[in-house]
């Protein structure tokens, strides 16, 4: 039986993630996360990186605070499991590894905005 070291949370997120297809041609794509941890995320994506290939991934999370702005959390990581169904396109994705976060939002990033 599978024991996972980190708890994961039911959290729906739009996830935009890029990566390097097996020619070294870039590619982008866009997907909504099935659940996500302090460790890593599924996301659910019709289109997506390959087994083992590292990708740079934006979170967009509903702001904490009402009015407040939505938080971005981007990532450096790396596939680890992809789950691919042709019966059931709505639910393949691919679960990753996270490898370096930058977390993003709320006053940190409108005090920014305020000074562009």
């Amino acid at each position: 039986m599978e024991q996972r070291k980190v708890f994961r949370y039911a959290i729906v997120a739009t996830a935009t993630f890029a990566w390097q297809d097996e020619r070294g041609i870039p590619q982008r794509s866009e997907g909504i996360t099935r659940d996500m941890s302090g460790n890593g995320a599924f996301i659910y994506a019709a289109v997506g990186p390959t087994e083992h290939v590292p990708a740079r991934i934006e979170f967009e999370l509903p702001p904490l605070e009402e009015g407040k702005a939505p938080l971005r959390v981007r990532v450096k990581a790396r596939v680890v499991r992809v789950e691919r169904d042709p019966a059931d396109p709505v639910h393949s994705g691919f679960a990753v590894s996270y490898e370096g976060a930058v977390l993003r939002g709320g006053e940190e990033e409108n005090a920014d905005a305020h000074h562009r």
